[in-house]
C-alpha cells in the first residue's frame, strides 16, 4: 500500500467544486445536444464531444483525485479486512460463551427439574406410607370401618417448590428460544425437505419461508414458544440473553 498521506476533506471538496463548474458547460452542450434533430450536423456535433469527453475521461483519470480515490480505496479495504479479522473472532468466542451459556441453562433446569420430582416423589410416598400405618393401625385396634373408611379417601398429591435460580450464574438472565437447528456450516437442517416445502406451499401466510431462513424461522418458532414446528424442520429449544449485542447475528 502506498504510504503518501490522504487528502484533506477540503481539498477533495475543492475539487469537486472545479468539476462542477466544468459540468455546468458540460451539461449545457449535453442539453443542446439531446434537443436537436438527427442528422449529419448532430453526429458530427456528437463526435467532436466524444473526442473532448474521451480528453476530459483521460486528464481526470490521471489526476490527483484518482490516485486519491485508489489510495482511498486500498486504505479503505485494509482497515475493513482488520476489522473483519477483529469483529469475527470476537464474534466465534462470543457465540462459543452463548453456546455454553445455552447448554448449561438447559442442563440447569433438567437437574433442578429433577430434584423437584424426586422430593415430590418421597414426599407422596411418605403420605402414602403415613396413611398405610393410619389404616393399619385402625384394624389393629379393632376399627375396621374406619380403616376402610380411611384407605378409601383419595390422597392429596403433595406438591413440591425448589429454587429455580439454583445454579445459575451471578447476572446471568436469559429467556428460552425456539431455532432451527444447524449444522457445522451454518446449513439450515431438515429430516424432511420435501415436507417442509410441502407445508410452506400449503401455508399462505409462511411463503416467504420458501426460501428458509434461519431468522424468520426462529421468530415464528419463537413467537408461538415452540407449539408450532412446520414438519421436515430440526427445531431445537435454547436459551439467550436478549441484549442488542448478542443477538446481532439474527
Amino acid at each position: 500500500m502506498e504510504t503518501q498521506s490522504l487528502a484533506t476533506l477540503e481539498e477533495i471538496r475543492n475539487a469537486a467544486q472545479e468539476i462542477d463548474q466544468t459540468w455546468q458547460t458540460m451539461d449545457q452542450r449535453y442539453n443542446k445536444l439531446r434537443a436537436m434533430e438527427e442528422g449529419p450536423l448532430k453526429a458530427a456535433i456528437a463526435l467532436k464531444y466524444s473526442k473532448e469527453l474521451k480528453t476530459y475521461l483521460e486528464f481526470i483519470d490521471a489526476s490527483p483525485l484518482a490516485q486519491q480515490k485508489r489510495r482511498t480505496y486500498e486504505v479503505y479495504r485494509y482497515a475493513l479486512d482488520v476489522y473483519n479479522r477483529a469483529t469475527k473472532r470476537a464474534d466465534i468466542f462470543l457465540n462459543y460463551c452463548k453456546e455454553v451459556r445455552s447448554n448449561w441453562e438447559t442442563e440447569r433446569l433438567r437437574l433442578i427439574e429433577a430434584e423437584r420430582r424426586e422430593k415430590e416423589s418421597q414426599a407422596n410416598l411418605l403420605v402414602a406410607q403415613q396413611r398405610q400405618a393410619e389404616v393399619d393401625h385402625l384394624k389393629k385396634i379393632g376399627k375396621p370401618a374406619e380403616a376402610e373408611l380411611v384407605a378409601a379417601a383419595p390422597i392429596i398429591p403433595v406438591t413440591v417448590t425448589v429454587d429455580q435460580d439454583a445454579g445459575k450464574p451471578e447476572g446471568e438472565s436469559l429467556v428460552p428460544v425456539w431455532v432451527p437447528k444447524c449444522d457445522e456450516r451454518g446449513e439450515i437442517e431438515f429430516s424432511d425437505l420435501t415436507a417442509f416445502l410441502v407445508w410452506v406451499a400449503g401455508t399462505p401466510a409462511h411463503h416467504h419461508l420458501v426460501k428458509p431462513q434461519y431468522g424468520p424461522l426462529k421468530k415464528l418458532l419463537t413467537a408461538n414458544r415452540g407449539i408450532v414446528q412446520p414438519p421436515g424442520l430440526v427445531v431445537e429449544k435454547k436459551f439467550e440473553a436478549r441484549t442488542l449485542r448478542e443477538v446481532r447475528d439474527e
